[in-house]
């Protein structure tokens, strides 16, 4: 695994890549990134995140944010429903003159 991350950390501004990884998330492979560090690469770091890497942001060698892959969506896509639904011909004719005044809301 720790091949794996080294091959991440090479497009990383500082020669040597000063994040470390937490011996106690080599499941998750958690990188803690300096904040100076984070702020030059925060795009690279992103992509690791949704790689699947927990990058944690520290100043002063104290966590302070965590970037974490975000979940797949659980709603339903837009268009999902297409072909599913009719529109009726006269879809777009304009409203009656009371149910025009009602939306308006000039009904006396």
């Amino acid at each position: 695994m720790f091949s794996k991350w080294a091959e991440s950390a090479e497009g990383l501004a500082a020669p040597n890549y000063s994040g470390y990884i937490c011996p106690e998330y080599w499941s998750e492979l958690m990188i803690i990134v300096p904040l100076a560090e984070a702020k030059n690469n925060l795009s690279k770091l992103v992509d690791d995140a949704a790689a699947g890497q927990v990058i944690t942001i520290a100043k002063h060698g104290r966590a302070m944010a965590r970037l974490v892959p975000a979940g797949k969506p659980t709603a339903q896509r837009i268009g999902a429903m297409k072909g599913k639904l009719l529109l009726p011909a006269d879809f777009d004719s304009p409203l009656p003159d009371d149910m025009l005044d009602a939306f308006e809301g000039t009904q006396a």
